[in-house]
């Protein structure tokens, strides 16, 4: 009895593994029925939150595709990056300061813009500056906090050297995340920032902060785009397609439903919803790659070289991996070679 009552548990135990691995394996499209393709997804929580994604994830347009998102939080699009290039990842996202400082690192290639600035979302980010600072040339001598490695030193930079003042004569306060800089405000480490969206209205809550200018002053634009690993891009070329048709289903989500999307920032991100929505009526969710897109990345490129902070020069061209874009949205890539 005791041999057949083993027998009998071991049967349970091994049907029972056997269940488990069976239902990890077959994760499939509820609709077609198709395995579904593992793809692991860099998001950033602080630069805007990736919100066309959040959505992808939220409504179902991954799994449509037969893709099965693992969704990774990061603060910025550059901790994207550095996810991608230890193959935390499989795709990420940055804007083109941050993604041009790293396409000589490693085997990245660009896929398809996110999002492109217009004249109101560039005025929507806003220099501010603690009490004692009522304009902007009594930067000089002050510390500037800035999220290191990211578009904001570029836009610092230029901001500047739009005011005559040499980045010699200010002392830049790197911080890592958006609740280390507040922090750094409060204490009175940082004596300006530069801000946008939800977070402009914490660094404001801070007694004596008040804005002096906002971006525009310093002339610049700002895309960011989708990047992932070239082997994963040549070894998956459908799911590529399948992640951009999604993606691209997020985006027309956001623009319909601006109650819905402020909803799954509140859940993901735990912004308040009318700062969410207030944000959405100058956001440019984008899913294209244009002759505009590599002029502008060719500008800034050569700036970063001028500068030295380019230490290995490469051919961009040799970074983009646009036939995923072709073949789903054929009218979207427009950049010829």
């Amino acid at each position: 009895m005791k041999h057949k009552s083993k027998l009998v548990t071991f049967g349970l135990v091994a049907s029972i593994l056997l269940a488990g691995c069976s239902s990890q394996s077959t994760s499939t499209n509820s609709e077609s029925g198709k395995e579904l393709k593992e793809v692991k997804i860099g998001i950033d929580t602080a630069a805007g939150g990736s919100l066309q994604i959040r959505a992808a994830n939220s409504e179902g347009y991954f799994n449509k595709q037969n893709i099965n998102p693992k969704i990774s939080n990061f603060a910025y699009g550059i901790d994207t990056i550095n996810a991608l290039l230890t193959e935390q990842t499989d795709t990420g996202l940055a804007a083109d300061y941050a993604l041009l400082n790293s396409l000589n690192r490693g085997d990245l290639v660009v896929l398809s813009s996110l999002t492109h600035s217009t004249d109101e979302t560039i005025k929507k980010s806003e220099f501010l500056a603690v009490d004692g600072i009522t304009k902007p040339s009594q930067l000089k001598g002050k510390r500037i906090g800035v999220a290191k490695g990211t578009v904001f030193e570029y836009d610092w930079a230029k901001y500047l050297e739009h005011l005559g003042i040499d980045e010699k004569d200010i002392k830049y306060v790197p911080y890592s995340t958006p609740d280390e800089a507040l922090v750094g405000v409060k204490k009175g480490d940082i004596d300006a920032i530069l801000a946008s969206g939800a977070l402009l209205e914490k660094f404001k809550a801070i007694k004596g902060v008040h804005k002096i200018d906002d971006l525009s002053s310093a002339g610049v634009s700002v895309s960011s785009y989708l990047v992932a690993n070239k082997t994963f891009v040549e070894k998956n070329p459908e799911t590529v397609v399948n992640l951009l048709k999604a993606i691209k289903e997020g985006i027309a989500y956001v623009k319909e439903n601006p109650d819905g999307t402020a909803e799954i920032a509140y859940k993901d991100l735990k912004i308040k919803k009318e700062d969410t929505l207030r944000d959405l009526k100058t956001s440019n969710y984008t899913l294209e790659f244009t002759q505009e897109d590599i002029d502008h990345l060719i500008e800034m490129k050569k700036w970063l070289l001028d500068r030295g902070l380019l230490k290995k020069d490469y051919n961009l061209e040799d970074k983009l991996a646009l036939d995923a874009l072709q073949k789903a949205f054929p009218e979207a890539e427009t950049y010829e070679k």
